[in-house]
């Protein structure tokens, strides 16, 4: 009896099953997928290609002095720019037509001349203005000038390192595709392996053989110390393809857009200087010039009428006068720049811009005007005295150049929808077009042995010629024997070290030596 208590004592009075239920199962969540992004053949051809531009890009503008090659490997850069635009089923409008035909043509550039900073500074202004052609394609390319300093970061920053995986995408799609798109991309990614390996081997084989190096260095036409140095180029180039692809991709599926009604609002938002402060400020300045021009209206005459004023040399006049007055005209166009960003505004709905910011403006802008015109009238006569020089040329230009801005600034007072920004952009691309194809260095030379020949000159400064490209010894070459001889000119040595550097040859300046010069 006492056994029985005990169970019945510890025995359960429901079931386990039912005394213990575990609560229902909590839905789990299900994850969208995440959406394969589609790439269409051109975007896998040019994430293949971008590749092959980022390599030529690093070894033929960066490595190597920039020629013919980089001319070559520019015409292809814009050519698949153009395509890829074209067949991601867009327009091109007027202002994209007038881009597309200065890509080809300052391509031309690095073949024309053998200056090495208009080089260097055509590959900025390619760049710049490829960024502007493919930025203009998704958003207004009016707007895009129009708002050039909204535009400049989105060029530099935003759309190459916007989309800079999708090239990597582009080309990893490739072997979910059948046929011709797997092999192909089976074979570059075996090349990409095979290639910085290869090159290694191959420089350890010519070292340790003369017989191997001199194969491979007539094989290859390059020389086999140079092989390891290639295999970098080509890693290098990689990033390079990506921010190229990158551009081209944002540029079509409208990843970075410039917003005009944005660009307005922060336009506006930076105008917060009461303009009584402004007008404080710059009432000193103009009463100066005022002093200043009547004070000094002898001397600077001088230059307009070609007098040289009393006291002064020809050196001394051109001299003192003309770089002051650069550094005057650039400080004008600053404070006027300065006040029209952030001074206040009576209508900010409208843009109106006060009556006395106008006035305070047009007459900052005769000022630099006339210091302007007097600057380079008192250059032009130094240079009929002393001859020609890169700086002067180069300071002369930028003055030119000021000048037109001062212009445009006046017209803009009077015509307040004019677009400042489209027409500097044009202004500037036919400016820099007069000084790249002109060739600087051969006008110089060429001008001052003229000169020297006919008896305008004291002397021709033979030590300057060491300071110039290839461009000043291709204009020499045309001249006679007796005249080069006048001038104490060698072409025959200055041919054969042209004829040591394969790269140096590819320009035109080049070629003018190779072919005159027996």
């Amino acid at each position: 009896m006492e056994n029985n208590n005990y169970e019945n004592l510890y025995k359960p009075e429901t079931p386990v099953s039912e005394q213990f239920t575990p609560p229902p199962a909590m839905p789990v969540p299900e994850v969208p997928p995440k959406p394969e992004i589609k790439y269409s053949n051109i975007e896998r051809i040019s994430a293949f290609l971008c590749m092959i531009l980022g390599f030529l890009f690093i070894r033929f503008v960066f490595y190597h002095e920039t020629g013919l090659f980089t001319t070559i490997f520019y015409w292809l850069f814009t050519t698949l720019e153009v395509i890829f635009v074209k067949k991601s089923d867009n327009q091109f409008s007027k202002g994209s037509k007038f881009m597309i035909a200065v890509l080809y043509l300052f391509s031309c550039v690095f073949t024309i001349t053998a200056n090495v900073l208009l080089k260097n500074l055509t590959v900025i202004f390619l760049i710049l203005v490829s960024g502007l052609f493919l930025l203009g394609i998704n958003s207004n390319l009016n707007n895009v000038l129009k708002f050039l300093p909204e535009s400049i970061p989105l060029i530099g920053i935003a759309m190459p390192f916007a989309e800079s995986n999708k090239c990597f995408g582009a080309i990893n799609s490739s072997h979910k595709s059948k046929g011709l798109w797997k092999n192909l991309g089976y074979i570059l990614g075996g090349l990409a392996i095979a290639l910085p390996l290869t090159a290694l081997v191959a420089t350890l084989l010519c070292q340790s053989d003369e017989n191997m190096s001199a194969l491979l260095g007539k094989f290859l036409k390059i020389p086999p110390e140079n092989m390891l140095l290639l295999a970098f180029h080509a890693l290098l180039g990689i990033p390079v393809g990506f921010l190229i692809f990158s551009s081209f991709y944002s540029s079509t599926h409208h990843s970075v857009i410039l917003n005009s009604e944005t660009c307005e609002q922060k336009a506006i938002a930076r105008r917060f200087i009461p303009n009584m402060i402004l007008y404080t400020a710059v009432t000193p300045i103009c009463i100066l010039y005022i002093l200043y021009i009547i004070s000094q209206i002898n001397y600077f005459m001088g230059g307009f009428m070609g007098i040289l004023a009393e006291g002064y040399t020809y050196a001394e006049y051109a001299r003192k006068g003309f770089f002051e007055l650069c550094i005057v005209c650039c400080i004008n166009f600053l404070v006027i720049t300065s006040i029209h960003t952030y001074a206040k505004i009576t209508d900010s709905e409208n843009s109106k811009k006060p009556l006395a910011l106008k006035i305070y403006s047009i007459y900052l802008c005769f000022c630099s005007l006339f210091l302007s015109s007097t600057a380079i009238a008192k250059m032009i006569l130094y240079i009929q005295y002393y001859g020609m020089t890169r700086l002067r040329i180069y300071t002369t230009w930028f003055m030119i150049l000021l000048v037109i801005g001062f212009v445009l600034i006046i017209i803009q007072q009077f015509i307040k929808k004019l677009n400042a920004g489209k027409i500097a952009f044009i202004t500037f691309t036919i400016m820099f077009g007069l000084l790249c194809f002109s060739k600087p260095d051969a006008f110089i030379t060429r001008y001052n042995a003229n000169q020297y020949l006919s008896g305008n000159l004291e002397n021709f400064d033979n030590s300057m010629l060491r300071d110039l490209s290839l461009d000043a010894w291709g204009a020499l070459s045309y001249y006679t024997s007796e005249e080069l001889e006048k001038l104490s000119i060698n072409l025959t040595t200055r041919k054969e070290i042209l004829q040591d550097d394969f790269y140096q040859e590819l320009n035109l300046s080049a070629w003018e030596i190779l072919y005159h010069v027996k």
